[in-house]
């Protein structure tokens, strides 16, 4: 459980964890993210702060990753470009589809482990990669854990056919909520979810303007 908060902890912030704050792209010292307290003063240990500048979270969390936290430049500046593709995606890609065909085999549980070596994370245990569900399951944490926040999530459960699973939506079911780190309702999706909403949700629609160069194209099923 340790190393698992490590590595969250470099990736978000939630109340009290500490970032570089600057000025003029100057580093100003740490100061203390604290939810719905932004740019004020507060006393922790006897040393007085001003909470981290954010007014864009809606859930309690801000993100680290692909955040500058040095001076010289902006936040949004300087050399963490935004990735194309990553190795760790492609691996984590690659024992999926291995996992699907074989099970699970060394090489494949090997790239996971990489992954896993790279965020000072333990290899897998024996259990995990038991058989090709358990070792599925295995694959998925790693890929919420490694690229949150780089848009792939949603992708990942279009194709695994998982959105009403983890989600816990259904057709004709009421909507679902987050919340957020005080327990407050924030947002909801999926609401008055139709059948042919969630099969379009799996298969993306055909542009007109690709059939109109091909007239063989058909339309996929749920978009006609």
């Amino acid at each position: 459980m340790l190393i698992v908060i490590i590595r969250m902890k470099a990736t978000m912030l939630w109340d009290y964890e500490m970032i570089m704050s600057m000025s003029g792209q100057k580093e100003t010292g740490y100061v203390p993210y604290i939810y719905k307290n932004w740019g004020n003063k507060i006393t922790i240990n006897g040393k007085q702060y001003t909470t981290y500048r954010t007014d864009r979270s809606v859930d309690g969390y801000v993100f680290r990753k692909f955040v500058r936290n040095y001076g010289g430049a902006g936040r949004d500046e300087g050399d963490m470009n935004w990735p194309v593709i990553r190795l760790a995606d492609v691996f984590l890609m690659y024992a999926e589809a291995d996992n699907e065909v074989n099970g699970p085999r060394e090489y494949a549980i090997n790239l996971v482990n990489r992954v896993r070596h790279r965020g000072n994370l333990p290899a897998l245990s024996g259990t995990k990669t038991a058989n090709r569900d358990e070792f599925f399951k295995a694959i998925e944490q790693e890929r919420i854990v490694e690229l949150v926040a780089e848009g792939q999530r949603s992708f990942d459960l279009r194709r695994w056919r998982l959105i009403g699973d983890r989600w816990g939506c259904y057709v004709g079911g009421p909507a679902v909520y987050n919340y957020d780190t005080h327990g407050a309702q924030r947002q909801g999706w999926f609401f008055g979810l139709t059948e042919i909403a969630m099969r379009q949700a799996y298969i993306f629609k055909i542009p007109q303007s690709e059939r109109d160069r091909n007239p063989n194209l058909t339309q996929n099923a749920p978009w006609l």
